[in-house]
């Protein structure tokens, strides 16, 4: 799935997701501190399956792949997704470490639940791993409320997440 036009923020840009930013995500996901607490594999772990969804994710029909972009310069620095599934929106989000404690992620997360919004959304979730405290506050100060215990694991890899779910409702 894909926006007509990219959402614009304050300091950043959120556009569609394409081909020639696959070296980019995969070096951020698989990095062992920022990809830390994602459900990406590390790249010993990627298999036929997990390259095929790579592969995939410019024509998804089941989601929105984006790229986070400084609006000033164009640098990339970060991703972000969001799955719609019945009116509410799940989505996802990864800064470059390099870019941490500077409000992109507030920014990014603000951008995503506007945007919800004026799709007709009426609620926005999101997973953060109990340990990644950082992820968890982010999303409670954009108004994301705990609502229940969940866990994930990182792909075919033996390592799994105590997490929680939030969600925001829109209005």
């Amino acid at each position: 799935m894909k926006i007509e036009e990219p959402l614009q923020g304050k300091r950043i840009a959120i556009r569609n997701y394409a081909p020639e930013d696959l070296d980019f995500c995969t070096g951020m996901w698989f990095d062992p501190e920022n990809g830390r607490y994602l459900s990406d594999p590390d790249r010993e772990h990627v298999d036929e399956r997990y390259q095929r969804a790579l592969e995939g994710m410019p024509d998804s029909p089941d989601g929105y792949y984006f790229i986070v972009e400084l609006r000033e310069s164009g640098e990339r620095v970060g991703t972000c997704c969001a799955f719609p599934q019945d009116g509410a929106y799940d989505i996802g989000y990864c800064i470059r470490r390099e870019y941490w404690k500077r409000g992109y992620g507030t920014e990014l997360v603000e951008l995503l639940t506007d945007w919800v919004r004026r799709q007709g959304g009426t609620a926005v979730t999101g997973e953060a791993a109990k340990e990644n405290r950082a992820s968890c506050a982010l999303l409670e100060k954009c108004g994301f409320t705990a609502v229940r215990e969940s866990s994930f694991n990182k792909y075919r890899m033996n390592v799994r997440f105590d997490s929680m779910i939030y969600q925001k409702t829109l209005r």
